[in-house]
C-alpha cells in the first residue's frame, strides 16, 4: 500500500506549479532556518517561553538521536531504491527511510510549542509540520509509514518531555 500511495501522489498530485514548494519545504535547510527564527522568538519573550524553547531545543536533540539509532536499527532502503517507477525530485538521500527524520523534526517542535505559544503561531506551526511530512512523499524519498513513524516518534518524545518537564 505504502508505494501506491507514493505512485498515486507522483502520477495525479505533482506539478510543475507545487513542486518548487515541497521542494523548497522539504529541504532540511529550510527546516532548521525555520526552528532557528521559532527559538530566537521564543527566547526573546519571557521567562516562560525561554524555558520552552531550551526544553524544545532538548527534545529536538532526543528525537534526532532516537531516529538516528531506529534508522540504524531496521535499514529500511529509500522507496525510490525499492521501486524503479518511482522518480526522487531531490537529490536521492543515502541513509535509511524509516523513520523519517524530518517529519520527527517538525512534529517535535511542533508538539513542544503547541501548548506553549498563542494559538495562531501553534497553528502555523502544526501546518509546517503537516506540510514538511506531506513533502517527503511529494518528492518521493519517504512512505507513508515512514512519515507515521516519524509523527508517533515525536509525540512519544513530546509526552516524555511533559512528564519530565511537570516534575520538575
Amino acid at each position: 500500500m505504502d508505494i501506491q500511495i507514493l505512485l498515486f501522489i507522483q502520477e495525479n498530485i505533482r506539478n510543475y506549479i507545487l513542486t518548487p514548494f515541497f521542494t523548497l519545504i522539504t529541504n532540511e535547510y529550510f527546516l532548521y532556518a525555520i526552528l532557528v527564527v521559532l527559538l530566537i522568538y521564543m527566547f526573546k519573550k519571557n521567562d516562560q517561553t525561554r524555558k520552552l524553547a531550551k526544553e524544545t531545543i532538548i527534545a529536538f536533540i532526543i528525537c534526532t538521536i532516537l531516529f538516528i539509532v531506529l534508522k540504524l536499527i531496521f535499514h529500511r532502503p529509500r522507496p525510490f531504491d525499492a521501486f524503479n517507477e518511482l522518480i526522487p525530485l531531490v537529490d536521492k538521500p543515502t541513509d535509511y527511510s524509516f523513520p523519517s527524520g524530518h517529519t520527527a523534526s517538525a512534529f517535535i517542535c511542533a508538539f513542544m510549542v503547541y501548548d506553549g505559544l498563542p494559538k495562531k503561531h501553534s497553528i502555523l506551526i502544526i501546518i509546517l509540520a503537516i506540510l514538511v511530512a506531506f513533502s517527503r512523499l511529494y518528492v518521493g524519498v519517504h512512505y507513508p509509514t515512514d512519515i507515521l513513524a516519524g509523527i508517533i516518534l515525536a509525540y512519544i518524545v513530546y509526552k516524555f518531555m511533559k512528564k519530565t518537564m511537570s516534575t520538575k
